[in-house]
């Protein structure tokens, strides 16, 4: 839109304080995952969806960059090349 325009856009830009409701259909076993999450975490069903999508956010990018991801066990004897299909 030009610098002098008064024409006033259809749709404002995306922000933080945005809210999109959401409908998704999902099986059981997801549903338990994304709620034993949100209990162990002590967080909400929201937040536990938007941590989730934030994960497959940043593990598809660094992939697609050429990046690997890797898991560590905990004594560092062993490591596993995580594949997102």
């Amino acid at each position: 839109m030009p610098e002098n325009s008064t024409e006033t856009p259809t749709t404002a830009p995306a922000t933080d304080t945005q809210v999109t409701r959401l409908s998704v259909n999902i099986n059981a076993e997801t549903a338990a995952k994304l709620r034993w999450y949100k209990d162990h975490k002590g967080i909400s069903i929201t937040e536990t969806v938007r941590r989730a999508v934030a994960l497959l956010d940043l593990v598809e990018r660094e992939t697609a960059n050429g990046s690997e991801v890797l898991l560590k066990s905990r004594d560092g004897k062993s490591v596993r090349q995580l594949w997102m299909v």
